[in-house]
C-alpha cells in the first residue's frame, strides 16, 4: 500500500503542476501500476478516475468488479451497465457530471506513446485528421465490417470447427492434469502445451483457469500459482486458434465428491446450455431465446451472480479478446438471428468466493436451427456427470 501511494502522490505533483483536476487513466497498464489491478481481460472497458483530491475511483464493466475489489487498492467503483444503448462514453460523462467535473479540467490519455505496438489509430490520430482534412465529413463505421463479419462463410465455419477440435485438446489435456496438490498453473500448462502441440496457433485470449477459492470470484481472475485440494471446483475456459478463428468452450469439475450447491450450479448451467442448443435458429431474435433460456437458471437464481448474456458472436479475433461483434442472446436483444451466425453460449455462474461453474460451446445457426461447433458438446452432460461425481 506505501508503494501505491508513492505512486499516487507522484502523479498527482504532476497533475497539480498542470492545473488537472481529474485524470482518466485507460492505458490499463498505467491503472495497474498505481492501484494494482489485475484481469485476464485487460481490454475490457474500464477507465480509472484519480481526482486530484479524494480516493482513486473506477468506472468499469460488473464482470470487472470482482477483479478491481480482490486485485486493487480501488474500493469506489461505478459500474458500467452493458444492457444500456447508452454508450461507454455516455455512462462515463454520467458519473463525471455526478461528481461535479463539468467545468474542471480534466487529463485524458488520448494515446500510446508506442503506435507500433499498440495499433496507430486512436483519438490522436481521429483530432490529426479532423485538422488536416477540414473540408471532409466523417462518419461512425465502427459496425460496418462487423456487421458484414457476422455471417460466416462455408470455409470460416470450417476453421471454427478445427478451431474447436484444438479447444477440446486443451480441455482434456488440463482435466487429465487436475488433482489435489496440483497447482492451477500446471493445469493451464498441461491445456496449452496441449493445443500448441496439436497446431493452435497462438491465442486469442490465454486460458482461462479458476481454481479453489478464485473459481468463485469471476471468469476473469488470472491463474496465479493456486494449490488445488480436495472439494475445491475448477472452471476451465479456452479456446484454441485456427487460421485466426476462435471456438471457446467452458468446462467445470471438482475434486473428489461435489456438494450439493455445486451439483445444482452444474445442473442448472447444463440445462440452460442445453436450452440455448435446443431454441436457437433463423428468425427468432436473441430476447425470445434469452427469455427461454432463463428458466434453466431459475432453480440457482438466488444463490449466484452471472453476467446476464447467454450469447455472445464469435469467428476471427485477435488478441486482446475472440469476442467478434456486439451480437448478443440477451435479454432486449431484438437482432434476428440468420444462417450463419456463430455464437459462444458462456453459462458460468458464481457464488462469490467460493464456486464457480462454467459450460459452454461454440454454435452456427443453420436453416433449422445450431449446429454446434466445439466437439464435445455430444459428451457435454456425460462428460460432467463423470468429473462431478
Amino acid at each position: 500500500m506505501a508503494e501505491y501511494e508513492r505512486r499516487i502522490a507522484a502523479v498527482r505533483e504532476r497533475m497539480r503542476a498542470r492545473g488537472i483536476d481529474l485524470l482518466i487513466v485507460s492505458n490499463t497498464s498505467n491503472w495497474t501500476y498505481l492501484t494494482g489491478y489485475d484481469s485476464t481481460m485487460p481490454s475490457c472497458y474500464g477507465v480509472g478516475l484519480l481526482p486530484l483530491e479524494g480516493k482513486p475511483a473506477t468506472h468499469t464493466a460488473e464482470l470487472e468488479v470482482p477483479c478491481v475489489m480482490y486485485n486493487s487498492i480501488v474500493e469506489d467503483i461505478a459500474v458500467y451497465d452493458t444492457q444500456n444503448d447508452t454508450t461507454t462514453a455516455d455512462q462515463l460523462a454520467d458519473v463525471l457530471l455526478e461528481r461535479g467535473y463539468d467545468g474542471k479540467t480534466i487529463g485524458v490519455e488520448m494515446s500510446y506513446s508506442d503506435t507500433f505496438a499498440i495499433g496507430a489509430y486512436d483519438t490522436r490520430s481521429f483530432l490529426t485528421l479532423k485538422g488536416r482534412l477540414p473540408r471532409a465529413t466523417f462518419v461512425d463505421t465502427t459496425e460496418l465490417v462487423l456487421d458484414e463479419r457476422v455471417v460466416k462463410t462455408p470455409a470460416e465455419l470450417d476453421y471454427m470447427r478445427s478451431a474447436g477440435k484444438l479447444t477440446w485438446l486443451g480441455i482434456e489435456a488440463s482435466f487429465e492434469a487436475t488433482r489435489a496438490g496440483a497447482t492451477d498453473n500446471e493445469i493451464v500448462a498441461a491445456g496449452y502445451h496441449a493445443m500448441i502441440a496439436g497446431g493452435s496457433e497462438l491465442l486469442s485470449i490465454d486460458g482461462m483457469c479458476m481454481a479453489g477459492h478464485r473459481a468463485g470470484l469471476g471468469p476473469h481472475m488470472p491463474f496465479k500459482r493456486t494449490t488445488l485440494q480436495d472439494g475445491d471446483t475448477i472452471f476451465l475456459e479456452y479456446t484454441g486458434t485456427y487460421n485466426r478463428y476462435n471456438a471457446p468452450t467452458q468446462r467445470a469439475a471438482v475434486i473428489g465428491t461435489p456438494s450439493p450447491l455445486v451439483r445444482r450450479l452444474a445442473d442448472a448451467s447444463l440445462e440452460t446450455l442445453n436450452l440455448l442448443i435446443e431454441n436457437i435458429g433463423p428468425g427468432r431474435t436473441g430476447d425470445d431465446i434469452a427469455k427461454v433460456a432463463q428458466k434453466g437458471l431459475q432453480p440457482v437464481w438466488d444463490e449466484v451472480w452471472w453476467h446476464e448474456v447467454y450469447g455472445y458472436s464469435v469467428g476471427l479475433g485477435m488478441q486482446p479478446t475472440w469476442t467478434e461483434s456486439p451480437t448478443y442472446i440477451a435479454l432486449g436483444a431484438e437482432r434476428e438471428l440468420r444462417p450463419g451466425m456463430t455464437f459462444h453460449l458462456p453459462i458460468c455462474i458464481f457464488t462469490g468466493g467460493r464456486h464457480g461453474v462454467g459450460f459452454s460451446e461454440t454454435v452456427t445457426v443453420t436453416e433449422d436451427g445450431c449446429e454446434v461447433l466445439t466437439p464435445g458438446a455430444l459428451r457435454a452432460p456425460a462428460f460432467a456427470r463423470l468429473i462431478l461425481t
